[in-house]
Order: structure tokens, then C-alpha cells, then sequence
């Protein structure tokens, strides 16, 4: 939570512009709050803000008989209150920089011209600012999990996972609820990467879980969000770039491979070739691929289109024995689901489509685009600790290894400007 530092410097330098402009008072019992709140942030999974809380007490000590402390100490109030009601709105790290794989938009800036209205008018800081933190009730359940196991004595775990793993985990989950939407649509998916499974919810109770592949080390899943349009019955498949080169090196080591796998190799103009006569040594392979439809397709028999940037689906696999694994991070990124026919019954909402009425279209051999009544919004989240369907928290492998950069920057080096920035004040405060 280091936005402090440029808040600091941004309030300290309009309290110079105009003697108007200098921060409005703080009271002691709204000071009181505020240090309060930032004493109680480690709760939160945010690092402690000792800097600031020293210099408003260091500050509150001179202002009865220094002008220029009593405007320092106002500034740095403000300063600090702005930082929270940020951090708690949109996180104490900026998402993108923190995990490169997360591409779900921040959250909006706080109101902060209304907080401190409503501050002027009386309301106390602890008000104005946990409002703005996630209401879900997961977040809670991770929230008193990571008060609990900070309480632990070492080595007092029953399992394997060490008291400092869990504290990494509940801290890195809990910073990216803070990024994630507080207005979750109710109805939705939530693909929870690192436990591979999906959620199907509503009213933000989960009233389906289906078992999930997800991308591998090398081929992450991203983060993100999207909505379900409609659902493919006997999809074809034309793989992205990154998995066409695997194909071209395997189909020239074996160049029957893509006649016996129903691979279509297409032209600018999407005309088919003879497979006989493609080169798999050409380079650039300027040729597409395209899968024919089949229960040998990598899709599988069912897709669910879902549109975003990174050519990702939740998808049928004729692979279903890899389900059985309880590690499933096997695919290029797309997220391949158990029983997809029950889920597409969930996603159409269609008194037409029964999961009998989909084998039967899927067995007449058709391609099929079916229409979904109202687009189910989709997020794919990365959180390496859950709460889990009887109400406990579940840890999961941080199998991308994202949780440490996340950590290292919610903890990165705390500077305070406070006593940079006194000189400034002293100047148009004497």
C-alpha cells in the first residue's frame, strides 16, 4: 500500500497553491478512527502503515503550538485517508503489474471528493472506508482464516502446508478480491483456476461445480473476464499460431498424423489442400489448420463461445480420463470441463434443450450454434486460497507461481514524504 507516498506529495503541493485550498481540520476523535483503521489494515492482508501513523502522531504532537505542524498533520491525515479508501476500492497493488495474467479492469476510483464531504459533515473515516472493501461473503471467510492462522504457533498445522504458505496465500486471494468487480453479477461463472473447477452461481451461492483442465505452466490460464453467448454442439477447431507450430513439427515428423487426426490444411482463401501435398517443412507455414468436427476433436462435441482477447473457451475434450487427476493443468489455456452437457442445460435455460435433446443433436453429426437467452458473464480467477462448499478455506497449489510477486508488491519498500515535503509546507504555511 504504497500510494500513500504520491497522495502525500500531490495533497502537499495543493495546500500550497491558495490558503483556501489547505486541508480542512481533522478532529481528535476523527484522527483517533482514522489511526485506528490503519492500525487494523494487517486484518485486511495489507502491510502495516507504520510510517504514516508515526508522523500523524509526530506531527499531532507539535500542531498545539506549531501553524505549520497543524497543516502537516492535516495533509497527512488526508493523505493517508485517501490512500486507504484507494487501497480498499481497488487494491494495494496495481493488478497488472503485480500479476502479469490478470486482465480483469480495475475497479473504479473511489468517490473521493464525496469522502471527504462526508467526512467534513461529521462522518468518522472507519465509516466512509469499509464500505469500500469486497462484501462477499468469501472475502470474510478468508479475512478471519488469515486472523486465525496468524495466531498460530508454528508447526501447530495438521498438514503439510506450512503456517507461512497460508498466511501467502490468504494475503495474495484476499488482494485480488479487492481487484476483482464489487457488483458481481448474480448470476455468473467464476473458473477457479488453481482449485480446477467451475462454479456455476446464483444469488452468489454456487449450485453447480464441475470438475476443470486448466492451462498448463508453460500455457497459463489468464484471468479475465467474458460472458457466454452460445454454446457449439460438434464444434470444429482451428488451433491459435502457438499451437499450430506444434502441430507443423509433430505432422512433419509424422505425416499421416494430420489425415488420421481430421486436420483440414487451408489456404488464404480457406480452400482446402490435398494433405499428400502439403510440405510441413515450409517455414513461415503459411497454411491454417482446422479440425473437422468429431468426438476426437480437441474441443470435444460441446464449445461454449464466450468472446475475448485471448482465444480462450470452455470446451468438451475426448480426453475425459484426465479428470481423474487432482492435477489438471494440462491444457494451452483453454478450460476443459467434466459433464459439459449438463452444464450447456444450466447455460441455455431452454426447456428445448435437455441433456437427452443435446446427445441426440450431437449423434446426428451437425455443427450447431445454439443461442443463449441472456449471456451468462464468465470470470476465470486465479486464487490460491477458497472457501469451499462446507464453509471452510481450501488451499490449492500456487501452480503459476504468482502469488510472491503479488505479495512483494503489496510489501514493496515504505517511504514517507512527510518530512520531504515539510519544507514545502513550512514555506506557505509560516
Amino acid at each position: 500500500m504504497r500510494i500513500v507516498i504520491a497522495a502525500l506529495l500531490s495533497l502537499a503541493l495543493s495546500a500550497c497553491a491558495r490558503a483556501e485550498d489547505r486541508p480542512a481540520a481533522w478532529s481528535e476523535a476523527h484522527l483517533d478512527d482514522l489511526v485506528a483503521v490503519a492500525e487494523s489494515v494487517q486484518r485486511e492482508g495489507l502491510p502495516p502503515q507504520t510510517a504514516a501513523i508515526e508522523e500523524i502522531a509526530r506531527f499531532r504532537h507539535m500542531a498545539d503550538t506549531d501553524p505549520v505542524a497543524e497543516v502537516q498533520l492535516y495533509v497527512a491525515a488526508d493523505a493517508l485517508f485517501t490512500s486507504l479508501a484507494r487501497t480498499y476500492a481497488q487494491g494495494g497493488a496495481d493488478a497488472q503489474r503485480a500479476d502479469q495474467d490478470w486482465s480483469i479492469a480495475p475497479n473504479a476510483e473511489p468517490d473521493f471528493e464525496g469522502l471527504r464531504l462526508a467526512r467534513a459533515d461529521g462522518a468518522l473515516p472507519s465509516a466512509l472506508l469499509a464500505p469500500l472493501l469486497p462484501n462477499s461473503a468469501e472475502y470474510a471467510v478468508l479475512r478471519n482464516a488469515l486472523a486465525q492462522v496468524s495466531a498460530e504457533a508454528p508447526g501447530a498445522l495438521d498438514d503439510n502446508l506450512s503456517r507461512e504458505a497460508r498466511i501467502v496465500r490468504l494475503r495474495a486471494s484476499l488482494e485480488r478480491w479487492r481487484w476483482l468487480p464489487r457488483d458481481l453479477p448474480e448470476r455468473r461463472i467464476e473458473v477457479r483456476i488453481a482449485q480446477f473447477e467451475a462454479r456455476l452461481l446464483a444469488s452468489d451461492r454456487t449450485t453447480r461445480t464441475h470438475a476443470v483442465i486448466v492451462g498448463a505452466r508453460q500455457t497459463p490460464t489468464p484471468s479475465f473476464e467474458t460472458q457466454i453467448r452460445s454454446v457449439t454442439l460438434n464444434p470444429a477447431w482451428e488451433p491459435p499460431p502457438s499451437i499450430v507450430a506444434e502441430l507443423v513439427e509433430r505432422f512433419r515428423n509424422d505425416p499421416d498424423a494430420a489425415a488420421r487426426e481430421n486436420f483440414d490444411v487451408l489456404d488464404s482463401e480457406g480452400g482446402a489442400l490435398e494433405i499428400a501435398s502439403v510440405d510441413w517443412r515450409t517455414r513461415p507455414f503459411r497454411y491454417r489448420l482446422r479440425q473437422r468436427p468429431g468426438p476426437g476433436n480437441a474441443l470435444g462435441q460441446i464449445r461454449f463461445d464466450m468472446p475475448n482477447a485471448f482465444a480462450i473457451y470452455l470446451h468438451d475434450t475426448p480426453s475425459r480420463n484426465l479428470f481423474e487427476r487432482p492435477m489438471r493443468a494440462f491444457s494451452h489455456g483453454c478450460v476443459r470441463v467434466q459433464a459439459p452437457d449438463e452444464l450447456a442445460v444450466d447455460v441455455l435455460q431452454s426447456s428445448d434443450w435437455t441433456v437427452e435433446a443435446l446427445h441426440e443433436a450431437i449423434a446426428a453429426g451437425d455443427t450447431r450454434t445454439l443461442a443463449v437467452q441472456d449471456e451468462l458473464p464468465v470470470y476465470l480467477i486465479y486464487m490460491t486460497a477458497t472457501v469451499s462448499a462446507d464453509g471452510g478455506v481450501q488451499y490449492a497449489d500456487d501452480i503459476y507461481r504468482r502469488d510472491n510477486a503479488v505479495i512483494a508488491a503489496l510489501d514493496g519498500p515504505e517511504t514517507t514524504l512527510v518530512q520531504q515535503q515539510a519544507g514545502a509546507i513550512a514555506t506557505c504555511a509560516g
